[in-house]
């Protein structure tokens, strides 16, 4: 199961190192930072940057969160499990097959292309491709799709790359 980590925007990957030398290896599967994949131009040419997905935010998957859940209480820097009142909940599991679905079980979103063809999305190639009814939102110029996630009883506009490559 997947369990949220909140921390400060920025202070993702020491924070991470620092759970991951923290925590008993037996604890948990791993710690991830999502990152995704968009393009930017500059210097009159296209380029592939990394950026985080959810800034602030790590996942740790464990089937157990207690030994994580006692040791981040230990820890001295912002940071916490979310989850509802005094228990630990892990995120959707509807969330979660969709974070898995789109990292292809890697910490990394790819691109991905599609054309619009008489005012509908439809992806081509991608790890967006088929699903096009969770895109809520598409910024032609700067080549995001929005989905919208909920984490912690909130729901999150996530962008991801998405570059439109035709209209019709």
């Amino acid at each position: 199961m997947w369990y949220v980590i909140q921390t400060k925007t920025g202070q993702e990957e020491p924070m991470r190192q620092r759970v991951e030398k923290m925590l008993p290896n037996d604890s948990y599967e791993d710690c991830k930072i999502l990152y995704y994949v968009k393009k930017k131009k500059y210097l009159g040419e296209w380029h592939e940057e990394k950026e985080r997905l959810l800034p602030g935010y790590m996942f740790l998957v464990t089937e157990d969160p207690e030994p994580a859940s006692e040791t981040l209480g230990r820890m001295t820097e912002f940071m916490r499990l979310l989850g509802a009142g005094n228990s630990f909940c892990p995120i959707r599991q509807e969330e979660e097959e969709l974070l898995i679905r789109l990292t292809n079980g890697k910490d990394e979103i790819g691109m991905s292309y599609g054309v619009i063809e008489n005012g509908t999305l439809k992806v081509r190639s991608g790890v967006l491709t088929g699903m096009e009814s969770r895109i809520k939102k598409i910024d032609r110029h700067k080549r995001k799709g929005f989905l919208s996630m909920k984490l912690d009883d909130q729901e999150k506009l996530v962008g991801v790359g998405l570059e439109i490559t035709e209209k019709s």
